[in-house]
């Protein structure tokens, strides 16, 4: 049973998390920067705070019992995972809702799983085991995934005639470089496991030790949007947009608690797969896959495409949740 809840609370935040780029639509006249850093200010330091003090007893005494390695390792990669989701707003912007997550999920997924086994040094282990070599197959399948979506944007493009190639490529490349970086949420996490387990000693709940963690890594990640808002707010000259009160704050921040609502989830389901934790993150990855492009289907995204070109879509949709459940069964063999 707890496997089933586990499973379901994954889901939930996989969907949070696909559905969190929504409500940018309803914003208006703002500057994207602004915007951003709005929703990071709310995703990245306010509910993670607010979180987090409700979860630790004596939050502050437990960071401060934590080696300053251990926290500064933990803000480091909140900070390259936040080069990653500043990379990833771009995308979406060149390359679309749908695809964007595509492609940069399928990446996340695959390095967040396969680059801590390979730094701790599990690879031969992966290759002589049967639950090893059933992640090692999809990981392939997952880029296959990959692949697969980024044709289908192609040909949607050219069919529309909104084929621009070097604002494509331009997309295609940064969705890439944000899946890879993207996964250092993930390091994150496990470098952060010190300050989970002195929470529980201050008398968390294992359920939400992890909030002050995420807490910590989150501060890494609104590091590098704000600072980078802030200079294209400069450049731009958009600082006006922050007196311009039309709902976009409203819309910003509900950007930002759709986005961080998929930690409560994620750290939720850690607590009740237990064993079978291994293949969350997949799981996870997978379902924001699923939802961004029930999005995108919605928003019209893939209108004028031909038939061919949406199911092609629709494949590599298909074969990324294949490689999500072969993850799934991978973890469970373990």
């Amino acid at each position: 049973m707890n496997i089933i809840i586990g499973l379901g609370l994954l889901i939930m935040g996989g969907l949070s998390a696909g559905s969190s780029y929504v409500p940018m639509k309803g914003v208006k006249g703002w500057a994207w920067e602004s915007l951003w850093a709005v929703q990071g200010i709310v995703a990245w330091v306010l509910l993670p705070l607010l979180l987090a003090l409700l979860a630790t007893p004596h939050l502050w005494e437990v960071l401060h019992s934590v080696s300053f390695s251990t926290l500064s390792a933990t803000w480091a990669f909140g900070f390259l995972w936040g080069l990653g989701g500043l990379a990833w707003g771009m995308a979406v912007r060149y390359i679309g809702l749908a695809l964007g997550f595509s492609i940069a999920t399928g990446f996340l997924s695959s390095l967040g799983t396969m680059v801590p086994i390979i730094f701790a040094g599990r690879l031969p282990e992966m290759v002589s085991t049967v639950p090893g070599r059933v992640t090692l197959v999809s990981v392939g399948v997952s880029l296959l995934g990959i692949v697969i979506c980024g044709r289908a944007g192609m040909m949607r493009d050219r069919e529309k005639g909104e084929a621009i190639p070097g604002e494509f490529r331009k997309g295609i490349f940064i969705a890439l470089v944000a899946g890879v970086l993207a996964a250092c949420f993930a390091f994150g996490i496990a470098a952060g496991e010190p300050i989970k387990q002195a929470a529980i000693g201050a008398g968390a709940t294992p359920m939400w030790a992890t909030s002050p963690v995420f807490f910590v890594e989150l501060l890494g990640g609104v590091t590098i949007n704000l600072l980078y808002c802030l200079v294209m707010n400069a450049k731009n000259r958009s600082f006006a947009d922050y007196k311009l009160v039309n709902g976009n704050y409203l819309y910003s921040a509900l950007v930002g608690t759709l986005w961080y609502a998929q930690f409560v989830f994620y750290g939720l389901a850690a607590f009740f797969t237990g064993p079978y934790s291994y293949a969350n993150w997949s799981i996870h990855m997978t379902f924001m896959v699923v939802a961004s492009n029930l999005w995108g289907y919605f928003f019209k995204e893939w209108k004028g495409a031909s038939a061919a070109t949406v199911r092609w879509n629709n494949v590599g949709i298909g074969v990324l949740v294949i490689a999500g459940i072969l993850m799934g069964l991978a973890g469970y063999l373990k």
